[in-house]
């Protein structure tokens, strides 16, 4: 491993050269002023009602919450405010001097950015109102940020597709011109004696490209590049995602793209950690220089993630909890379950010789057998893990909440359980960590008006992580047992549907009024299943493309996921500098290129990383 320190410094440096502060978007509630990014101008006229009315409203996001009053108007007046248009509204016009009285609804209505929106109110008789939303003026081009977005990472990826072909071909050009030219010019051979020879060179060169189309690669380039695409979706989530809703975290049940990347790198992790031990073992490092390593790398993951808070803090106010903190975590016990129960005898004929040898093939039954059956203790441990989690969720009692609650608190289940935010993974973690130790603002903070704070890497939620992991460290067994590349695929593949089916059936098709709903901030036990499901996926697709086919190089992405853990702390520590980031107004079209700018840029930089061969690794 190379280390260019001086290339590193140079790096650092640029960093500190000037701290650029990011503008927070608010909600104006000002009607003189014009609506901002995700907002829109509503009008309502009640110049034909004889009687006062109040509009009230609830954004759908906010399951089972009562609807706040939005705008109160006097009878013959008009009003207007600015609106919220991330999410739809449910809404509802009452008498003001009544407000069991309802004269109009309207269900999940959705409201355009900066649109202008007209509520008529119109008594036709003493008993009978009509009313109407009507859209008017220009909207603004809400997608077209997020589509040009998409199109600018796929034409990257191709311009350096091909600058990769080229650069290659150019120097395998000038290998050639060196090596053939001058030995046909200094040793005078006939043209027949070298096309001779090249015929020979070609068979030799045919005949071990088709023992390596049966063979396993020794390193899985797919596992960095999936590793690398996930931290560049991350980087440009953490920058902002654009301001778009579904490029940020989900409220509280759900999925959205942000929520996609970081169980996906506890998933590459378990795979990791099978492909490096069998390799350490190979080379027969002993089992107790390798749990050293371990508990090294869990030690340097966790500290990292501590300084992940970036500014002086007090002891007393320390986030204990985080990102870094939970991989380190779910890598520790994941990385012991596999070393103890780990067999040696066979590492050397499975990882090495097995899969290059023509001759040595097993029959798909015994390749499971070594992929799944011989780690049954490792399955039962994890099961236990997963036991403990599930009693803990739905049979811990809190005080003041129900038993069995895994909501949001705040105005959720119309404010029934206000201090129950997450239920018993909230409650243990203020029990044992403090709440002065949590996360002060989740994701469900802004929607629910929760009051207590809630960390979504709480300790509960490391259980899930750990069975999240070891499902990774299941793709890496088959991948190891495997003789044949389409064996490999259909283990996967396999993995990846009986792991939906679960996600998918214990959440009822991702309804929130499941048994267990898809849940990031709960690392719920269908969240876990339906990502490890994603991933088993994914991974097959890039094995195919990258690994076997060789179709996709993988890079940009390969840049990012073989330098990802100092990638991933030079982006948050110095990530808000020039010339990283700028300050832009608030709209989607700035706020995108700025956040994908930043992205892109961290790419180059592990680009340069990777050429000049600086791998830092812990």
């Amino acid at each position: 491993m190379t280390v260019h320190y001086s290339v590193l410094i140079v790096i650092i440096g640029l960093f500190f050269i000037q701290d650029i502060s990011c503008k927070k978007h608010t909600i104006k509630d000002d009607p003189s002023d014009p609506p901002s990014m995700d907002e829109a101008y509503l009008i309502i006229h009640n110049t034909n009602n004889s009687n006062g009315v109040t509009l009230y409203g609830n954004q759908v996001e906010c399951e089972g919450c009562d609807l706040k009053r939005l705008m109160v108007v006097a009878s013959n007046k008009s009003a207007s405010r600015i609106i919220d248009t991330k999410y739809a509204y449910d809404l509802e016009l009452r008498l003001s001097s009544s407000n069991s009285s309802l004269l109009c609804q309207f269900a999940s209505y959705k409201f355009a950015e900066n649109g202008t929106y007209v509520f008529s109110i119109m008594q036709n008789t003493s008993t009978n109102i009509m009313c109407s939303i009507e859209q008017i003026g220009t909207l603004s081009y809400y997608w077209t940020p997020a589509i040009l977005g998409i199109i600018t990472v796929i034409l990257y990826t191709v311009l350096v597709q091909l600058w990769h072909h080229l650069h290659c071909r150019r120097h395998f050009n000038h290998f050639y011109t060196i090596i053939f030219h001058s030995q046909a010019t200094d040793d005078n051979l006939n043209i027949r004696t070298l096309s001779s020879l090249e015929n020979i060179q070609q068979e030799a060169i045919n005949a071990s490209n088709n023992r390596t189309r049966r063979a396993l690669p020794k390193r899985l380039r797919s596992l960095d590049t999936f590793r690398g695409f996930s931290l560049m979706v991350m980087i440009f989530v953490n920058y902002g995602g654009g301001g778009y809703w579904f490029f940020d975290h989900s409220t509280w049940n759900g999925l959205t793209l942000a929520d996609l990347v970081f169980p996906w790198f506890t998933w590459m992790m378990g795979v990791s950690v099978v492909l490096s031990q069998r390799s350490l073992l190979a080379k027969n490092v002993r089992k107790r220089n390798i749990l050293l390593k371990i508990c090294q790398r869990t030690a340097i993951l966790f500290l990292l993630g501590l300084s992940e808070q970036g500014h002086l803090i007090k002891l007393t106010n320390m986030r204990i909890e985080g990102v870094l903190q939970r991989l380190a975590t779910c890598y520790f016990f994941t990385a012991i379950l596999v070393l103890v129960f780990e067999r040696k005898e066979n590492n050397q004929q499975e990882t090495i010789q097995l899969s290059i040898d023509n001759n040595i093939e097993q029959s798909f039954r015994t390749e499971l057998y070594k992929s799944i059956i011989q780690y049954w203790i490792q399955w039962l441990l994890v099961i236990l893990v997963v036991t403990v989690w599930i009693l803990l969720t739905f049979l811990v009692p809190i005080p003041n909440c129900p038993t069995g609650y895994i909501g949001p608190g705040g105005r959720h289940n119309h404010g029934k359980y206000w201090n129950c935010t997450g239920g018993a993974a909230g409650y243990i973690d203020r029990l044992i960590l403090g709440t002065s130790h949590l996360y002060n603002d989740p994701t469900c903070k802004e929607i629910y008006s929760t009051k207590i704070p809630y960390d979504p890497e709480g300790l509960l939620g490391n259980l899930t992580g750990i069975l999240l992991c070891y499902l990774g460290a299941q793709a890496g067994h088959s991948f190891i047992h495997s003789t044949r590349v389409h064996r490999v695929c259909i283990q996967w593949i396999i993995s990846g549907i009986i792991c939906g089916c679960f996600g998918l059936g214990l959440s009822q098709g991702g309804h929130s009024d499941s048994w267990i709903p898809i849940n990031k901030n709960l690392w719920s036990l269908t969240f876990v299943f339906t990502l490890a499901s994603l991933a088993f996926i994914v991974l097959t697709i890039l094995y195919l493309l990258v690994d076997v086919r060789q179709w996709f190089t993988g890079a940009p992405f390969l840049w990012l996921g073989m330098n990802s853990i100092a990638i991933y702390m030079c982006h948050g520590l110095f990530g808000v500098s020039f010339p990283v980031q700028l300050d832009v107004d608030d709209s989607h079209a700035q706020q995108l290129a700025m956040n994908l700018y930043g992205s892109l840029f961290w790419s180059f930089i592990a680009g340069i990383m990777y050429y000049k061969k600086v791998f830092i690794a812990i």
